[in-house]
């Protein structure tokens, strides 16, 4: 597989231990993708620090709104289920070919993400139902360590949306 390095999001100033990026595009599907991942510490303020960056990925991927904007929620949501509920540090992985962007949350910990009934008055336990409603399709890979969401990036609404509960996730 040859990988190309691009342009990364510059990083805020001031940002000592915070997340660390690397950006490239890589040849290894038919079509011509990008990817971008990203690893950070186990602390809450990363997750806005992630949907910030991935909003920037995105837009200069010149990804269409929609999808961006379900994107950039699916992000924050399985972010802050991996520092909820994970262990160690955070890795984010993003990859965007022609027809769909998939996200990856990868931490430590091999209890795999689950969706939850959440009560009326609750703060907790609408994460993955949201992630679901706004994904072509999610799961969990790598023995629960990660957990996944493809987003359809075509103006179009997608066909269906289903939970797949696979142990890997196809590469293209």
């Amino acid at each position: 597989m040859t990988t190309h390095r691009t342009a990364t999001p510059p990083r805020p100033r001031g940002d000592d231990g915070g997340p660390h990026a690397v950006g490239a595009s890589t040849a290894r599907c038919p079509l011509a993708s990008h990817v971008f991942e990203m690893a950070m510490e186990p602390v809450d303020v990363h997750v806005a620090q992630a949907r910030r960056t991935t909003a920037t990925v995105l837009k200069h991927w010149s990804l269409p709104e929609t999808p961006a904007e379900d994107a950039r929620l699916v992000v924050s949501e399985l972010v802050s289920n991996a520092i909820i509920h994970g262990s160690g540090d955070v890795r984010l992985r993003l990859r965007h070919d022609e027809h769909e962007l998939r996200i990856r949350v990868t931490d430590d910990s091999t209890a795999p993400a689950r969706r939850r009934r959440a009560s009326a008055a609750g703060l907790g336990g609408r994460g993955l139902h949201l992630v679901a409603c706004l994904s072509l399709r999610w799961g969990v890979a790598d023995g629960g360590r990660t957990t996944y969401a493809v987003i359809p990036t075509l103006t179009e609404a997608p066909p269906c949306r289903r939970t797949t509960q696979s142990s890997t996730e196809p590469t293209c």
